[in-house]
């Protein structure tokens, strides 16, 4: 018999990127303007904004929250590459 649990908080991973505050520059842009500025974090593939430089503090990328925003990510990487 199991509890139903498989972690707890506690044994949970810490949302936050450990890419924060890596030195980077915006991403090439697409046509449309996407990220918008924000820099691509090599820790979690995040689009990130930037703070003088620097990744800001930001949770562990985990999926985009709209259709929109993933078709956009997919047409960024197909035209920017991994």
């Amino acid at each position: 018999m199991g509890t139903g649990l498989m972690w707890s908080e506690r044994d949970a991973d810490d949302p936050r990127c450990p890419g924060a505050r890596t030195p980077a520059a915006p991403a090439a842009t697409l046509p449309d303007g996407f990220p918008d500025g924000r820099a691509l974090c090599p820790v979690c593939w995040a689009f990130v904004p930037l703070e003088d430089g620097r990744l800001a503090p930001h949770d562990t990328w985990r999926g985009d929250a709209t259709r929109e925003d993933a078709d956009r990510r997919r047409d960024w990487f197909n035209a920017h590459g991994w």
